[in-house]
């Protein structure tokens, strides 16, 4: 008598149907860094899909607490995460989700605390964020540091996903039209209001349409970790109506005059940590690397003076602008949001030359612009690694 037909012998493990596609390489998503920015609705979709794919190392970056209405559109969160800062939760789940993936998170606005060495790190940036100051920053430092970012948007049943790669392409600023660089110029002018405002900010949105554009991120940034030229949305946007279910393509086209097309061609790696070290020092270390008279182009304005016009009275007050909430910057006796003087860049008679970075409100792990007559290299302060991802 034949004895039964015995299956045929794979390995089977977490990864085997992944395997199954021809140009799919586990242990490269296993190498893989990748930055998420924003974990709301579209971040938690997005971590989701990086976590059952086993890419190695996920930083998560939100400024923003779990709230009750996050609970309808955020897979990763738990009514006894409300109130823990999102960044912390989420990179909890992931590691549940696969203890493959080590998660680091960052509770941090984009636009101020965190610096262009976090996106050095990254391998590849994907944005889950909901305004154009936070696209607007990450799009900037994305070009500093040449990395290729994933953006995604989401409004009710209609979404968008596209990809911006460095340093040549389409970047997120190329895309936006005279009435939205007008309208960012507008909020930004707010000064002090600006991330206030922001925050406050709501978009009507959905699971489902967060899935649908989510995927669509993850699928571009997983092509970009294998092999970039299977990245159909480089200089594209692809646009979701879940109402009609019309999806369609289109191309962006590059500004040569873009602001946002600076990239550092040198960035020099030092042990200096932002809590202990001061522009002053950042100065000593470009000296090793470059000649001349060095400056340190600020990564945005810095207070030097806070002036209150209905009390007549000056603070001597140093801080980047961006890191300055509405309250700090109220005058203690009347309660007026005073006028700051503001600088743009640092020398070795500064005032604040010698106050150390985190103080002044630099982000972690920042790389400052050192410029000299003979051109401009990156200063990273390399130190903050231990401090972000551990020893």
């Amino acid at each position: 008598m034949n004895s039964p037909a015995q299956p045929l012998s794979i390995d089977e493990d977490r990864y085997s149907r992944l395997r199954l596609m021809p140009w799919w390489d586990q242990q490269k998503l296993k190498r893989a860094k990748v930055m998420v920015v924003g974990a709301g609705a579209l971040g938690n979709e997005i971590l989701k899909n990086l976590a059952l794919l086993g890419v190695g190392s996920i930083l998560i970056v939100d400024c923003d607490n779990v709230e009750t209405s996050n609970l309808s559109r955020s897979v990763l969160f738990k009514p006894s995460d409300e109130g823990r800062p999102k960044a912390q939760a989420a990179a909890e789940a992931v590691r549940a989700i696969n203890p493959d993936c080590a998660a680091f998170s960052l509770a941090a606005d984009v636009a101020s605390g965190v610096g262009l060495g976090a996106f050095r790190w990254a391998d590849v940036v994907i944005g889950g964020l909901d305004n154009g100051r936070a696209r607007m920053a990450v799009n900037a430092a994305c070009w500093k540091v040449n990395r290729p970012w994933v953006d995604g948007a989401t409004e009710g049943f209609q979404g968008v996903g596209r990809v911006f790669a460095p340093p040549d392409g389409v970047c997120y600023e190329c895309t936006l039209g005279e009435k939205d660089v007008k309208l960012l110029d507008v909020r930004n002018s707010c000064g002090f209001l600006a991330r206030e405002a922001m925050r406050r900010g709501r978009t009507p949105t959905t699971p489902t349409t967060s899935a649908v554009i989510a995927g669509i991120q993850v699928q571009e940034a997983i092509k970009l970790l294998h092999r970039p030229d299977l990245c159909a949305l480089v200089g594209k946007g692809f646009f979701f109506d879940g109402n009609t279910y019309d999806c369609f393509v289109i191309d962006y086209a590059r500004k040569d005059d873009c602001l946002s097309h600076e990239t550092f061609e040198r960035i020099v790696e030092t042990d200096l940590q932002s809590e202990t070290a001061t522009p002053g020092d950042v100065l000593d270390a470009a000296r090793d690397h470059i000649a001349g008279e060095v400056a340190l182009d600020l990564p945005g304005d810095m207070i030097t003076m806070l002036y209150c016009p209905d009390c007549d009275k000056r603070e001597r007050f140093f801080r980047l602008l961006d890191s300055v909430d509405e309250d700090e910057a109220r005058c203690p006796a009347c309660g007026r949001v005073r006028v700051p003087d503001v600088v743009s860049e640092c020398g070795p008679d500064s005032e604040f030359a010698a106050i150390p970075l985190r103080k002044l409100g630099f982000g972690i792990l920042d790389i400052i612009a050192a410029r000299c007559a003979d051109g401009v290299i990156g200063i990273e302060i390399t130190g903050d690694r231990e401090a972000l991802f551990g020893a």
